[in-house]
């Protein structure tokens, strides 16, 4: 389910990371602190990629919470391309502050449920994979919208301010959400949940599943 050397060209404009001290989130009861992110140690050998995104001002989010799973499906070929785009990139990056938010959903998470943890299928992604995916999504270009944002228009992934997320367990096995990763049909979209539920599509455990995440 989606919740969906190469030059960086990220244009951090909205999403500009802050500066500052720690910042308190009070959510519900509880209060979580995110201190100011901790940055890699100089001798930990950053990929190009890698490189170029931290230079941007992007936080690699398990520097925040490493109780956030990270598998970056597009290092991978299990995904609707069966293409490698970010190829030694093996972690997930963000602007502060939507890294911080994302720490503390993790930190709500373990309130709730210590076993559980997110996982992170993607996280910033360059304007240059952008246009490599919308290059090479193979249906007529009125179509094409449906699967990848227009690289001309940018999408929340090119500012580090999205991120498409899963649940797993305690023994790394991902909860049941009903769908695969990038899956496109009516089945993956929340407005229509409770009508697969009526039709017998989604079980009452998935839907439950997604209400969590």
């Amino acid at each position: 389910m989606r919740l969906l050397a190469i030059a960086l060209s990220f244009a951090l404009i909205q999403c500009k990371p802050s500066v500052g001290p720690s910042k308190e989130i009070v959510l519900n009861t509880d209060t979580a602190v995110v201190d100011t992110p901790i940055q890699a140690s100089d001798n930990v050998e950053l990929s190009v990629l890698e490189s170029k995104m931290k230079q941007a001002g992007l936080i690699n989010v398990q520097w925040l919470n490493p109780n956030i799973a990270v598998d970056l499906k597009y290092s991978t070929l299990d995904n609707f391309l069966n293409t490698d785009l970010y190829g030694e990139l093996e972690h997930a990056y963000l602007e502060e502050n939507t890294a911080k938010k994302l720490a503390v959903a993790q930190h709500y998470l373990n309130t709730k449920n210590p076993d559980l943890s997110i996982k992170v299928w993607d996280a910033a992604r360059p304007v240059s994979i952008q246009q490599r995916m919308w290059d090479v999504v193979d249906v007529p270009v009125d179509q094409k919208g449906r699967f990848v944002s227009n690289p001309k228009n940018h999408s929340l992934h090119n500012y580090g301010c999205a991120v498409d997320v899963t649940l797993i367990g305690k023994d790394n096995k991902e909860l049941d959400m009903g769908t695969a990763f990038d899956q496109f049909d009516s089945l993956a979209q929340p407005k229509y949940e409770y009508l697969m539920l009526q039709r017998n599509k989604l079980s009452a455990q998935q839907l439950s599943n997604r209400k969590l995440l």
